[in-house]
């Protein structure tokens, strides 16, 4: 007799949850995108103000991998989630946070690459923006470490 497709897509997201949560795969991730995207946005603003093409190619290629990685960063951060943080405030704002991140930066990387595709400096608004994403993301990170080294 098959198995019906929602037991089995139930038992398969539990035994990916259990997966993440043994490995501890959403901090390992976390760690490519809290340095990418400052690095991304780091590189932008020094090419312009130095005028140097080198750091322009590597801010579009930080981020083009921080977009790549940052929506399972963000998947893995859910199934990572604890019964425990139910509750807690700043664990909430965490996860949101971080899920709302993970959709601006693909905004942020269609701006990016509309200017990658002009062979144009990245404008002020963008770094401006991109220094709030940034911002926001030091604070998300802080919000999940203060979780998981306070406890």
């Amino acid at each position: 007799m098959p198995i019906p497709s929602c037991l089995a897509a139930a038992d398969a997201l539990s035994a990916l949850r259990e997966f993440v949560q043994a490995v501890k795969l959403h901090p390992v991730l976390v760690n490519f995108t809290a340095a990418l995207v400052p690095v991304s946005v780091g590189c932008d603003l020094l090419a312009r103000l130095g005028k140097h093409e080198p750091l322009r190619h590597t801010a579009w290629w930080t981020l083009l991998f921080a977009t790549l990685i940052t929506p399972f960063t963000a998947i893995t951060g859910w199934l990572f989630w604890d019964h425990g943080d139910v509750g807690v405030t700043g664990m909430a704002i965490h996860k949101w946070l971080g899920t709302s991140l993970a959709v601006l930066l693909v905004g942020l990387f269609i701006w990016r690459w509309r200017l990658h595709r002009k062979n144009a400096w990245a404008s002020l608004g963008y770094l401006i923006v991109g220094l709030v994403v940034v911002g926001a993301l030091v604070y998300q990170g802080y919000l999940g470490g203060t979780q998981v080294f306070s406890g």
